[in-house]
């Protein structure tokens, strides 16, 4: 998700558009058929369970300018929050995950580096469930001012079969 300061603007009929996302990643994952596992949640070897699991990764950072080469920066949910930062099946859970990145918006410039390494992480441990597809989504209302540092975070989604 980008938390980059320009998401504060209108968004549609929504004051502050970062809220205005969450807002509508929550209703969206109230319409999915959702696996029921939280998260860390280890089933072992097989197929997976049939379902979905989400996790949310907001990105942001200090933006380059002529005489600094910009800050990259992204959160998750930490250890005892929610999903703390894991891919989860459970509504609850996900819930509080978007309740903790809306008290926690960044509003910093738009860099992405950081963020898609941390979404890299983030399948790297759900390992568990290696048959299951893995789709990144980006939600961002601008320019990416580091698309030259995204080699390496392309590299470990390529491994992870990230789509």
């Amino acid at each position: 998700m980008d938390g980059s300061g320009s998401m504060d603007a209108w968004f549609g009929n929504h004051p502050h558009g970062f809220y205005g996302l969450i807002e509508i990643l929550r209703d969206w994952a109230k319409t999915l058929p959702l696996t029921g596992e939280l998260a860390g949640t280890n089933t072992g070897p097989g197929p997976a369970k049939g379902g979905l699991r989400l996790g949310f990764v907001q990105f942001s950072g200090s933006n380059p300018w002529w005489w600094f080469s910009g800050t990259p920066k992204a959160i998750q949910t930490p250890s005892g929050t929610g999903s703390s930062g894991h891919l989860s099946g459970d509504l609850t859970q996900i819930n509080q995950d978007l309740d903790w990145h809306e008290a926690n918006y960044m509003g910093d410039g738009t860099m992405i580096e950081k963020g898609l390494t941390m979404v890299g992480d983030m399948f790297d441990a759900s390992h568990q469930h290696a048959v299951r597809p893995r789709i990144l989504i980006i939600f961002t209302d601008g320019k990416i001012y580091d698309p030259n540092s995204l080699g390496p975070a392309r590299t470990v989604l390529d491994q992870e079969d990230v789509q």
